[in-house]
């Protein structure tokens, strides 16, 4: 099931993102916070770009980080031919050759890929990214082999005083490629090829029926995808000034099928919303506990069990219910019913991250003796009572959770 919102709710939701993303970078001006909005802008493009075939296609990729890293690789040997003098293009246009060099390997990939859909797809691009990682070695020339391949952003003549050498100038750079991208991406779901899309990804047999061959709307979509993924692998060189084997690793295309996928699918701006998630638990929550991916694992094992249209779904279906409620009264009712569920999920969640935190610090002795400190609490993985506490609000919230749903029944 996909959401469809008003056209009106979606000019204002994209006129409100613009306007932040355009002010963001004035109100938080400290080389930490423009180096996070412009991690969240490429990461939104990535996911965006993936979620034409996952979301938009019905077709689940193991391997397009190979197009993201194949354009960063092109951008980055791009902009060393413009220090070099070889080539006149302005630095702003770098990521259009990143997307033009994804768009080039999408169709030479997607010629043999998109003829199956479903596992078999999946699988022939599993090992289409294994391919080009493990080829990557053979062509240091090319991919520069464990270093990678440097270049420097700042070159050619500066465009009315701008040489994209301060960090601000890159960021608003990134953010208007990623508005860009963004509606392009947006008005390309809503023409007749984004909805013979839709309809290859409810039934292909049926459009067959119609006269329209299926394998044809897949390959489109996957070009469109990978020129999208060449742009977001564009503007991280342009962001790290490098780039490396890692940009083609299977860990990249995992990482953006986990966030794609708890940010919500069925939403065009769910992916964002998993992109924000992405940036803010790999850079804040790995300062916080080294255990963090582990809270990644969990988090996606509980959206696919419990939630499976992703945070944005549950965000949608949560204000059709406020809606509903005040139409029909009831929504004292449903305040409060949501605050049981909130508490009895704060109890379950602080039990848990206690539980995880003592296990990782009885797990590595190095770490035993520091003490978790949650809400003024502290726990340490020496005190039995430490561990029983946490047993206690697990079960506590387990309990209260169960309660609460053989109540609505």
């Amino acid at each position: 099931m996909r959401y469809q919102f008003p056209i009106s709710a979606t000019v204002i939701s994209a006129i409100t993102i613009s306007a932040l993303l355009l002010l963001a970078p004035l109100a938080f001006s400290s080389n930490a916070a423009l180096n996070f909005i412009t991690q969240i802008c490429i990461t939104s493009v990535f996911a965006l770009s993936f979620n034409l075939l996952l979301g938009q296609t019905g077709l689940l990729s193991f391997g397009h980080a190979v197009y993201s890293g194949l354009g960063a690789f092109a951008a980055v040997h791009a902009m060393n031919r413009i220090s070099e003098g070889t080539w006149s293009l302005p630095i702003s246009l770098v990521p259009l050759v990143a997307g033009l060099a994804g768009l080039f390997f999408g169709a030479l990939f997607g010629w043999l890929s998109s003829k199956k859909s479903g596992l078999t797809f999946s699988m022939i691009s599993l090992g289409i990214g294994e391919l080009v990682f493990a080829g990557a070695a053979m062509f240091p020339t090319i991919f520069g082999g464990e270093g990678g391949v440097s270049a420097n952003r700042v070159s050619g003549t500066a465009w009315l005083g701008i040489s994209f050498g301060p960090q601000i100038e890159v960021t608003y750079l990134i953010i208007i490629w990623t508005l860009l991208v963004a509606g392009t991406i947006y008005f390309l779901t809503l023409t007749p090829l984004g909805k013979l899309a839709s309809a290859v990804r409810e039934n292909a047999e049926r459009l067959a029926f119609l006269g329209f061959d299926p394998r044809w709307m897949r390959f489109l979509m996957l070009c469109f995808s990978c020129f999208f993924a060449g742009v977001a692998g564009g503007l991280s060189a342009l962001h790290f000034e490098i780039a490396t084997t890692d940009n083609l690793s299977m860990l990249r295309s995992g990482s953006i099928l986990l966030f794609t996928y708890i940010g919500g699918t069925a939403l065009f701006l769910g992916p964002v919303l998993g992109a924000v998630l992405a940036i803010v638990m790999s850079v804040f929550l790995s300062e916080i506990t080294p255990a963090w991916q582990l809270y990644l694992g969990t988090l996606f094992m509980l959206t696919v069990s419990f939630a499976p249209q992703g945070i944005s779904g549950l965000l949608v279906t949560y204000s059709n219910a406020i809606r509903l409620a005040i139409h029909q009264n009831r929504l004292r009712i449903l305040m409060g019913l949501s605050f049981a569920y909130f508490a009895a999920a704060a109890l379950l969640c602080s039990g848990a991250v206690i539980l995880i935190e003592l296990l990782y610090r009885w797990r590595f002795p190095i770490e035993s003796f520091r003490e978790i400190v949650l809400l003024g609490a502290h726990f340490s993985a020496q005190n039995n009572s430490s561990w029983a506490s946490a047993f206690i609000l697990f079960g506590l919230g387990i309990f209260l959770l169960c309660s609460l749903r053989k109540s609505q029944r």
